[in-house]
């Protein structure tokens, strides 16, 4: 037995035409139906409800506008173009300078003053000294790369991900959340291990988790994740707390700033959608 939901309960003399064909192209299936004197209008998933209710006010506030033979909604084209992404292409840039100087810098004294625990150099051991007074080290590990692999994987899960994120919310958006998710991944990495780490992997998990959580509590409003990107990405996540990564040599993984990463990027995406929730 199919069960459906009233989403929303209109005057007879309102034109629907129009805002079914939307939601039709939306991927919402639905039923109108008069009933009482009202236009009632159902959906076969719970879930879509809030999703209609949304995209209906939107219309009403002028924020979405319908068109005889299409939907427009003021939302930015997404480009990938550097000059769309200005954000991202700075935390690019900074990453490929980060990546190149392990290489030209043998001594490792610059590297020393970026990571977030200082080294040694004559004894060649890193000294467990908290960033006291020293709070880009919160920040500057994650511009450090070492390898080529490293660099190009981060590099194009922040192209894609920080891309979605800057372009539909804005540079400072996506600044304030790149800062929060690498403080809080380079401080729970050295609370586990007194270690060199370094990288944008945290980062990356973080921004992961800000937009599956966006895109499930602001579906009308979601960023255009493919969820076999999502799962692909989870499923390494685990693989590289399970260690597997060591049996195939690449090393240890900062398993820690990965995980904890994540953790932010989720509380930051539902702190982002309550506020924009309330700000509607």
């Amino acid at each position: 037995m199919t069960e459906y939901y009233i989403a929303l309960r209109l005057p007879l003399d309102e034109n629907l035409a129009d805002f079914s064909a939307l939601l039709w192209q939306q991927g919402v299936a639905h039923h109108i139906a008069e009933e009482g004197g009202s236009q009632i209008l159902r959906v076969g998933d719970e879930e879509q409800v809030a999703v209609v209710a949304e995209l209906y006010q939107k219309l009403r506030s002028g924020e979405l506008h319908i068109t005889r033979h299409s939907v427009a909604a003021p939302q930015p084209v997404q480009s990938r173009s550097l000059r769309q992404r200005p954000a991202v292409a700075v935390l690019l840039l900074l990453s490929i300078l980060g990546a190149l100087l392990p290489v030209v810098d043998s001594s490792f004294r610059a590297v020393s003053s970026l990571s977030f625990y200082p080294l040694d150099l004559g004894a060649g051991k890193v000294v467990a000294d908290w960033p006291v007074g020293q709070w880009w080290r919160l920040l500057t590990p994650m511009f450090l790369h070492f390898g080529l692999l490293h660099i190009a994987f981060n590099g194009l899960w922040l192209w894609e991900l920080g891309g979605m994120i800057e372009q539909r919310q804005g540079s400072v958006t996506l600044l304030a959340i790149v800062i929060l998710i690498a403080a809080a991944s380079n401080m729970a990495q050295a609370m586990m291990s007194v270690s060199l780490f370094g990288g944008m992997s945290g980062v990356i998990y973080g921004l992961l988790g800000y937009i599956i959580v966006w895109n499930r509590l602001r579906p009308a409003e979601s960023l255009p994740l493919v969820k076999g990107v999502a799962v692909v990405m989870l499923v390494w996540l685990v693989v590289c707390m399970a260690g597997f990564t060591r049996l195939l040599g690449l090393g240890e993984i900062a398993n820690t700033a990965h995980l904890s990463g994540l953790i932010m990027g989720v509380l930051l995406g539902i702190g982002a959608s309550f506020l924009r929730r309330k700000s509607v």
